[in-house]
């Protein structure tokens, strides 16, 4: 029987509810699989979506690629007839992102259909929150250091919870913060995307944190949603690199935030951009989430 796409579409806030229960039954602790991200993104990305059954299908226009089909786990024949209706609509050529590892491991045979690509920049950095807030082992604790002199310079930092009645103000700090960054294409995505976040933001089950280091001086913000597992995906994250410390505290300051809440910290892809890579590996992983790009022979 062949697949119809003809109601393919643009992501909306009210299929949130559809894709945190495919989320959960896969159990995931994939980025890409939270929904706060691909609305947030639909535009830059040209993010749609379409009901397959019980499954939810994501296309990205943009990119001409689809995503591994969230929901009930889609066997290699199944997932190679969906890709090929794609392909035959001239939506996609023909390749499949963010298939988690465990697909892999059910399905060794998934090369009669497809061949395998793999990006060490498109792994989700997990990271323990008991021990980010603890400081627990020998990269942490030299993270405890720069704590400990942000701590001194500042003491009447203080942490408090986004509101909605912040949101301007946080807004109007990210723009700040980003206009100090060099300009990239990537810059201009997530300034869109930000400005979803704070349109929609209980809508998305956003939540975030401020750092003040002193009354009317805010140092960074961390803004976050919940995933399955346990699992925390922070979004957007931004602090004055001018004010020392500032970065590490903040971080620290988010898992205090979260213990008892999740028990990871999904701080996203590095993009194989080396100082990323570098901050990323600095707070001691506590695992990774491997995702796979798989095209269709």
């Amino acid at each position: 029987m062949k697949i119809d796409l003809s109601k393919l579409r643009t992501i909306e806030l009210s299929d949130k509810k559809f894709f945190d229960a495919a989320a959960a039954k896969m159990n995931t602790q994939s980025c890409e699989c939270s929904f706060a991200n691909l609305f947030m993104y639909r535009k830059p990305y040209d993010i749609t979506c379409i009901k397959l059954g019980n499954r939810m299908v994501v296309c990205e226009k943009k990119a001409r690629i689809i995503h591994y089909p969230m929901g009930e786990w889609t066997p290699p024949d199944e997932l190679q007839r969906i890709n090929a209706a794609f392909v035959e609509a001239g939506l996609t050529d023909g390749g499949i992102y963010d298939v988690p590892e465990e697909f892999l491991d059910k399905h060794p045979d998934c090369d009669r259909f497809f061949e395998l690509e793999y990006d060490e920049g498109m792994i989700d950095y997990m990271f323990s929150i008991d021990k980010i807030a603890n400081f627990n082992g020998p990269k942490l604790r030299k993270k405890h250091n720069l704590v400990k002199q942000f701590q001194a310079n500042w003491p009447y930092a203080e942490i408090r919870p986004v509101t909605k009645e912040e949101l301007p103000f946080v807004a109007e700090m990210a723009v700040e913060l980003n206009s100090r960054l060099e300009p990239c294409e990537f810059l201009d995505e997530e300034g869109i995307a930000m400005q979803e976040a704070w349109e929609h933001f209980d809508e998305l089950g956003l939540s975030g944190i401020i750092m003040y280091a002193e009354p009317g001086y805010a140092a960074g913000f961390s803004i976050f949603s919940m995933l399955p597992a346990e699992t925390v995906d922070v979004h957007f994250e931004k602090t004055d690199h001018s004010v020392k410390g500032a970065s590490q505290t903040l971080t620290w300051q988010l898992a205090i935030a979260l213990r008892g809440t999740a028990k990871f910290m999904n701080r996203e892809q590095d993009m194989n951009e080396p100082n990323l890579r570098h901050a990323k590996r600095s707070l001691d992983p506590e695992r990774f989430f491997k995702r796979y790009f798989l095209r269709q022979k």
